[in-house]
């Protein structure tokens, strides 16, 4: 697949408001995000409506076969899981991984380390249980970047901690300044390709 940064940023309980924060500080950065959170099968989901308000970047619910596009912010459903196969998006009834509730950020990573390089991001942030701590591993093992939230800042710190505890986090930092880190990776890769 042609490369591309993809950031998957993943959070539950407490998440929002860090995520907004952290999208009030996320310019045009040749990236593509998406955003993997834990929704109740049923729920109605307002996260597109309410990212208007805090990003300039282009916002999309994901369909099924969706090609990713950079300085995009992809948005999960409800009752689905989203998974990434050749720079393409996926998505899987919650049913079919009911054996996994509230995986939804590891079985994401784990089709992203399947099918890219070095051009992953992972961030985690605020929310509870240790979904995505798995899924980090993966990336890092294929070169990726992980950020996790400052525990101290979480509103609830289990899903930071336990990524944290994998070893495979690269930082920890503010929802503020991680836009910042995300843009040194993109150059550093930038330039690695010109040398």
């Amino acid at each position: 697949m042609e490369k591309k940064y993809i950031v998957a940023l993943g959070s539950s309980a407490g998440g929002l408001k860090p995520m907004l924060t952290f999208f009030d500080n996320t310019p045009n950065d040749h990236a593509t995000y998406i955003i993997l959170r834990h929704l109740q099968v049923n729920a109605r989901s307002l996260l597109g409506y309410i990212l208007k308000r805090h990003s300039k970047l282009s916002i999309v619910e994901v369909e099924n076969g969706m090609l990713i596009e950079e300085n995009k912010i992809y948005t999960q459903p409800p009752g689905s899981y989203i998974t990434i196969r050749n720079g393409y998006l996926y998505l899987h009834p919650s049913t079919k991984y009911s054996m996994y509730p509230n995986k939804s950020i590891d079985i994401f990573l784990k089709s992203l380390a399947e099918t890219t390089t070095s051009e992953s991001i992972v961030i985690i942030l605020s929310g509870r249980g240790s979904d995505g701590a798995k899924g980090v591993g993966l990336i890092k093992e294929k070169g990726g970047l992980i950020l996790v939230q400052k525990p101290q800042s979480c509103e609830y710190p289990s899903m930071p901690e336990s990524s944290i505890k994998t070893g495979a986090v690269d930082l920890e930092l503010l929802p503020d300044e991680m836009p910042g880190a995300i843009l040194k990776q993109i150059y550093f890769r930038l330039q690695q390709k010109l040398l």
